[in-house]
């Protein structure tokens, strides 16, 4: 499908040059001979918008490209001439069909946020949210926060150059920098286009959670709190215990960095300013499990409805 839009690409740039009176017309009208095209070459015998739409689109951007190319007096034509053409080559037939689906039967994505402190319960709540919410109708991913895409291979690497200088005091100076760029490009790459497609992503912690213990842990990152802080989920939910139960449950955990209780008492203090600057609600998630989700449940309900056709039980 990609040397298809090319072709079209091409073939539009061509005749609008030769016939630029007419150049405007050439993206629909090949959008709508390729979409014909593909009910004719179907077996079915009625238009099958999620199969036959989606690379009609991709049709219709790359001619779009091509006309827009050959308008060369203004930059900013043939440069979103370049970006449609992109587009159309790069757009994922796949994500525009459940785009269509998810219009058809109502259903709209999002992203949640699940924070606070260590041994409050976030993954255990994420997985068992997850479950919840595609037995609703929607499609559900976990996105772990407190792993990286690359973050660890560049820290180590950049702490040689540091090793040895009295920067090395409060750890590896360049990590805050490098764990930014890497969570942004994780927060982007997981959240956009989820919403029109239906997909809710939850996030186990969230970028603000790596800004958050990073400060607690006395690293410069004061500079960077715009840009951490800047992304924002759909909706997030706070689950908040003590510091003192939080050291327990860490205490249990073989693998797990024993914190010092001023990290998680500051940690904990920063959770809840950012629920109440941001109106997210605060569990007191010391409770039994059952009940803890039940009420997590409750707080997105409204959020993500019943799909309709959903299968319940």
């Amino acid at each position: 499908m990609k040397a298809v839009v090319a072709i079209f690409f091409l073939v539009s740039l061509v005749l609008s040059a030769l016939l630029p009176r007419f150049g405007l017309a050439f993206p629909f009208v090949f959008a709508v001979v390729f979409g014909i095209y593909g009910i004719g070459r179907s077996s079915s015998r009625h238009l099958n918008p999620l199969n036959d739409l989606p690379n009609a689109l991709r049709v219709f951007l790359g001619s779009a490209g091509g006309y827009l190319m050959t308008l060369d007096r203004v930059f900013v034509f043939p440069s979103a001439g370049i970006l449609l053409f992109l587009g159309g080559v790069y757009l994922n037939d796949e994500y525009q069909r459940r785009a269509l689906y998810s219009l058809r039967v109502g259903r709209k994505g999002g992203s949640i946020a699940l924070l606070g402190i260590d041994g409050s319960g976030k993954s255990s709540h994420s997985a068992v949210t997850s479950g919840w919410l595609q037995g609703r109708g929607y499609r559900a991913e976990l996105m772990p926060f407190h792993r990286y895409l690359f973050v660890e291979k560049l820290s180590s690497i950049s702490s040689g150059v540091a090793r040895g200088t009295s920067l090395r005091r409060r750890g590896n100076p360049l990590r805050p920098v490098v764990s930014l760029i890497d969570n942004l490009l994780l927060q982007l790459s997981s959240s956009i286009g989820c919403r029109v497609e239906g997909t809710v992503v939850i996030y186990d912690r969230f970028i603000w959670s790596t800004f958050i213990k990073y400060e607690a842990l006395g690293y410069p990152v004061k500079p960077l709190a715009p840009l951490y802080l800047l992304p924002r989920p759909l909706f997030a939910v706070v689950l908040d215990v003590s510091v003192d139960k939080s050291l327990r449950v860490i205490d249990e955990r073989v693998s797990h960095i024993h914190y010092p209780r001023s990290v998680l008492e500051h940690e904990r203090e920063r959770y809840l300013q950012i629920a109440r600057k941001n109106g997210y609600p605060v569990i007191d998630a010391t409770g039994p499990f059952d009940e803890v989700q039940s009420r997590i449940e409750g707080q997105l309900v409204h959020l993500f409805p019943m799909v309709k056709g959903a299968k319940t039980g």
